[in-house]
């Protein structure tokens, strides 16, 4: 297998899975063809069985959800993006109905956190085909996977640092709580919602 050969997976995430199919090969016989090719700096490794080309490759967005799916953007990077939280973000984060698991690889750092499919929702699909959760479920997200650390008082959201809290809908965050089904969500976000109005 030559580099020029895997030109139909251009611009993709690909899988020996889908070699193995298009190429009608054994998977060791893939698997020994692009480590060659990888080891050459044909290609890169982005994790187990999983590669992309390094000069024709799709976006960071389109690379972290095709690695593990199904999946959505959320949580900080999301956040961040919206200026909802200060820090920077040096991760792409995601969410994933399959494991918690994370991965380094040239493009950064991809960390992907488990909800259950049925919280598989508040997400929009961009021109590139990601898809990223608006910032209300990336909010939720959020509040629901870290909420040991988070108190419905002023003073946790002002140690917090929340910001750009007037961009939020939050009759429909506190309709999308109930579907986590986690009373301190509610109550979380009732208490962000006053904090927000006392910062107007």
């Amino acid at each position: 297998m030559k580099a020029d050969e895997l030109r139909p997976f251009y611009n993709q995430v690909f899988t020996v899975k889908e070699l193995k199919n298009y190429f009608k090969e054994q998977d060791s016989s893939i698997r020994t063809q692009l480590s060659r090719l990888y080891k050459a700096g044909k290609l890169i490794r982005l994790k187990r069985d999983c590669y992309t080309f390094p000069d024709f490759h799709p976006n960071t967005f389109v690379i972290g959800q095709e690695m593990v799916s199904p999946s959505y953007h959320s949580l900080e990077s999301v956040l961040a993006m919206n200026s909802i939280i200060p820090e920077g973000v040096t991760a792409h984060t995601l969410i994933t109905s399959k494991k918690t698991q994370e991965y380094v690889n040239e493009f950064g750092t991809f960390s992907y956190r488990h909800l259950d499919p049925e919280l598989f929702f508040g997400v929009e699909k961009r021109e590139d085909g990601a898809w990223v959760a608006v910032p209300e479920k990336a909010l939720l997200d959020y509040l629901y996977l870290n909420s040991e650390k988070f108190k419905a008082d002023f003073g946790c959201w002002q140690a917090e640092r929340f910001d750009e809290l007037d961009i939020l809908n939050f009759e429909k965050m506190k309709e999308w709580s109930k579907k986590y089904g986690m009373q301190k969500l509610d109550r979380l976000v009732e208490s962000l919602e006053l904090y927000s109005c006392s910062e107007d």
